[in-house]
């Protein structure tokens, strides 16, 4: 078994038409770790039987497929994952840049496929959405932290029987679900892992049944018991300059309106921004039926916000003891014309602590939360410009 390097492997995202319905990815970005797995949740049985083992059998639980991206932060691909999490609203622009909304929105979010190399084998994730966004600065370049949770995955299949000689029809075991070929799609590019070590690559034809898919072989070598699953393709990107710390404003007012134009304040490294769309159960509803989740329901949404920022006089020390409404627009740059932009129209602060530390620059450490604004109608949103026209 040969090492395989971490950097070999990609991610790469599409919107599906119907939530769970796999399309094949073709939007590549760039990934610096990730922890999105299939949990079997097995169930460890013990029942009074006669004899003093503590585990009597194992039997196959209800999955779910959950975990977190870290992904590079930039114009051209920002825009799938804020709609993993939030309602977008109508593309405006005529040309680059275009600008898209994202609003916490009574309608769900879109889902999307994914695909995560790893060695050999793609991992592939159907319906996936995120409930948590936020990001982190690495030097200087912005990355964005997602939860996401999926409906569905398709890892490997074992293969129960093949028939055909040209075209052949290959019928896949139903020890993992009783549709094992949910997740493949036709013109999807597999690996079989034959008995004797070596594989085969070969595209499918069509994905025929919930059990059966055909491709064309050209040989009789595939057999009963071999492995099947998604190969790896060559990732091509199209990004432009991530969004930077050196370019990021921070714009605080009254009122979001006079916020967007204010005077940009100087914060210091680790001034952050989390925004929410939380799921009833982040895991998905585990309903009868099925040995995945059946949905992902959505509840409330929130946000965080922490500003560092140099001690003088206390105007926030004021509006912390007085729960006085500040409103902030963060907007983060890049190139001339493309920016991701968040707003959050009424924060209170939570906690605004003035610590002394000898021969160290005093410093408040805010928390902010948001609340929903009666005058703007809603508690914050998202606005990126970029040079995409469609999400």
């Amino acid at each position: 078994m040969s090492a395989k390097l971490a950097n070999l492997g990609y991610l790469a995202i599409k919107k599906e038409t119907s939530k769970g319905v796999a399309v094949i990815p073709n939007v590549y970005v760039p990934l610096y770790k990730e922890s999105l797995m299939t949990k079997a949740n097995i169930d460890v049985d013990n029942p009074i039987a006669g004899n003093k083992m503590a585990t009597f059998q194992h039997i196959q639980g209800q999955r779910d497929h959950m975990g977190d991206l870290q992904i590079l932060a930039e114009p051209t691909t920002a825009g799938y994952f804020l709609d993993m999490l939030l309602k977008k609203g109508t593309t405006t622009g005529a040309g680059d840049p275009y600008t898209h909304p994202f609003t916490l929105d009574p309608a769900d979010p879109n889902s999307y496929t994914v695909d995560i190399a790893k060695g050999d084998a793609v991992f592939r994730f159907m319906g996936v959405e995120a409930y948590e966004l936020g990001h982190e600065f690495s030097d200087n370049k912005m990355l964005f932290n997602l939860s996401v949770a999926a409906r569905k995955s398709f890892i490997v299949r074992e293969i129960a029987s093949v028939s055909g000689s040209g075209d052949i029809e290959i019928t896949f075991k139903t020890n993992y679900d009783p549709s094992p070929t949910t997740g493949l799609v036709a013109g999807d590019t597999i690996r079989i892992l034959l008995a004797n070590g070596t594989t085969l690559d070969r595209v499918i034809d069509t994905v025929d049944s919930i059990i059966k898919i055909t491709l064309t072989v050209g040989t009789t070598s595939v057999n009963d018991g071999d492995l099947f699953y998604i190969k790896a393709a060559t990732p091509s990107f199209s990004l432009v300059t991530p969004f930077l710390w050196s370019r990021t404003e921070f714009r605080f007012a009254n009122t979001a309106a006079v916020a967007l134009t204010a005077t940009h304040t100087p914060l210091q490294s680790g001034s952050e921004w989390k925004l929410q769309h939380n799921l009833e159960e982040n895991e998905g509803a585990k309903l009868s039926g099925s040995f995945d989740p059946a949905d992902l329901v959505r509840a409330q949404g929130d946000a965080e916000f922490s500003i560092k920022v140099r001690f003088d006089t206390p105007e926030d020390m004021n509006r912390f003891l007085t729960v006085t409404k500040r409103s902030c627009v963060i907007r983060h740059f890049s190139g001339s014309d493309h920016e991701l932009r968040v707003t959050f129209n009424n924060l209170k602060f939570i906690e605004n602590p003035v610590e002394l530390n000898t021969g160290e620059i005093v410093y408040a450490e805010g928390s902010l939360k948001p609340q929903y604004d009666e005058s703007d109608g809603q508690g914050f949103d998202v606005t990126l410009l970029n040079n995409v026209a469609t999400i």
